[in-house]
C-alpha cells in the first residue's frame, strides 16, 4: 500500500472496475438468458466508463492506474471456467456475479476505511460507487 491515501483510494476504485470488466467478459459468452446478459452488458459498460473516468482523474494528480496482477486475474478466470464446465445455469452465473460484487464491495469499504484522510469529494465518490454496486446487486439477485 502506498503512503498517499488519495492514490490508494483511486487505485482501489480502478481495481474494482477493472476486475468487474474482466469477470463480466469471461462470463458473458456463457450466459444464455437475454435479460441477465443485458444486465451484465450494462454493468460492463458502466465499469468501462468508470475506468476511463478514473484514468483521467488519476492523470490530474500525475498517477497511472495499477493494473490487476496476473495471478489475481488468472484466479478469477479459472474460477469462472471451473464453474462453467458442462454449462452454466442462469442461477450459477448470477451467483458468480453476486459473489464477485460482494467481494468488490468489501474491497471498496476496506480501501475507504483504511484511508480516512482523503478529501470529502473522494469519500462521496466512493459512496456513489458503493451505491451503484448495491443497485446492481439488487438487480441480479432475482436471478439466483
Amino acid at each position: 500500500m502506498d503512503k498517499n491515501p488519495v492514490k490508494n483510494v483511486l487505485n482501489g476504485f480502478y481495481k474494482n472496475a477493472a476486475v468487474g470488466v474482466d469477470s463480466i467478459n469471461n462470463l458473458m459468452d456463457k450466459v444464455s438468458d437475454s435479460s441477465l446478459r443485458q444486465e451484465l452488458s450494462d454493468q460492463r459498460d458502466y465499469y468501462e466508463s468508470q475506468k476511463m473516468e478514473l484514468t483521467a482523474q488519476m492523470a490530474q494528480v500525475y498517477q497511472q492506474p495499477v493494473e490487476q496482477g496476473t495471478l489475481a486475474k488468472l484466479c478469477s478466470d479459472m474460477t469462472i471456467k471451473m464453474h462453467s464446465i458442462g454449462g452454466l445455469t442462469v442461477q450459477e452465473a448470477a451467483k458468480l456475479m453476486v459473489e464477485g460484487t460482494n467481494m468488490g464491495m468489501v474491497q471498496l469499504h476496506q480501501v475507504l476505511n483504511r484511508n480516512p484522510n482523503i478529501p470529502d469529494d473522494l469519500k462521496k465518490q466512493g459512496k456513489k460507487i458503493l451505491k451503484r454496486e448495491q443497485e446492481y446487486l439488487d438487480r441480479i439477485t432475482p436471478y439466483l
